[in-house]
């Protein structure tokens, strides 16, 4: 709990990048007891926790939260590289719009945000099949120009974009930030494991399908060898489980681990309100939905 955010958008980043980082943290924790060559599924896609964490939170004393996540991720793809581990983030809805600007671009037509998702692309023409789109290398195509300019100078980079972060940070900060452009590279597809199903969006890191590309080295837009993936594509399919079984082993994990309504009503609650030294009650607009 953090008290006294009026802002929105500032509660909604905190909670945002902290639940990215306990997941990712917790893989992490846990990689010793994996097999080497095994998959890590993780449910939502990777690229999105680089690019949407490039600067400071606008909350005192979480200023630095952006990086532990960025710390977290650069440790978990090196990890998995060592131990041969594949890892994979899929997405059960994606908001990307890459694979539409990489088609028009190829038909010379340059548009920075194209009219429609990648997924209702999709929809439209390719209703009825199956299959994936061909992989898409993504780089620094989300990331500001600004940002990646500033790369070769993390000092300045963490003025700039990291100034609230405290002394004490400061060459960790610096270490970080140094380290984004070397990270690898994401292949981001799209696959459509049976009929008149929505696309799932799947990123990898690079270097688990054995491209060593990074981040600095791709520019928009760069296709990669579709045989790549192969072994991804056919696990997802035979996890998929319909319409709300995405995918099998994420749906058990989520059912494992989601804390229920009435758990927090008979059990949270009360324990919260003693630690905090008063009667905790809902208002009376939720009290008519309760039992």
């Amino acid at each position: 709990m953090v008290k006294g955010i009026s802002d929105d958008r500032v509660s909604v980043d905190f909670e945002r990048i902290l639940r990215d980082l306990i997941e990712i943290e917790i893989i992490n924790e846990n990689l010793e007891d994996i097999k080497d060559g095994s998959i890590v599924l993780v449910d939502g896609n990777l690229y999105g926790r680089f690019t949407h964490v490039m600067e400071q939170i606008q909350l005192g004393g979480w200023h630095h939260l952006p990086l532990m996540l960025l710390e977290s991720m650069q440790q978990l793809f090196r990890r998995c590289v060592e131990g041969r581990i594949m890892l994979v983030g899929v997405s059960k809805f994606s908001k990307t719009r890459v694979l539409t600007s990489a088609l028009l671009s190829e038909k010379g037509v340059n548009l920075a945000d194209p009219g429609y998702l990648d997924v209702e692309l999709l929809y439209r023409w390719r209703t009825g099949y199956t299959g994936y789109t061909t992989p898409l290398l993504l780089g620094e195509y989300a990331i500001q120009k600004g940002m990646s300019d500033k790369y070769d100078s993390p000092d300045e980079y963490r003025r700039q974009y990291f100034r609230d972060i405290g002394p004490s940070r400061e060459i960790w900060a610096n270490h970080i930030i140094e380290e984004i452009p070397s990270s690898p590279a994401i292949a981001m597809f799209h696959v459509i494991p049976k009929e008149h199903n929505q696309p799932m969006r799947v990123d990898v890191p690079a270097c688990c399908i054995g491209i060593r590309k990074k981040i600095k080295d791709v520019r928009p837009f760069e296709f990669i060898d579709p045989s790549a993936i192969e072994p991804i594509v056919k696990q997802l399919c035979d996890d998929f489980g319909g319409r709300d079984v995405h995918n099998a082993l994420l749906y058990v994990v989520d059912q494992e681990v989601r804390l229920q309504g009435k758990t927090v009503d008979t059990v949270y609650m009360s324990v919260l309100g003693k630690e905090l030294g008063v009667t905790l009650e809902y208002d009376r607009s939720s009290r008519r939905f309760l039992g």
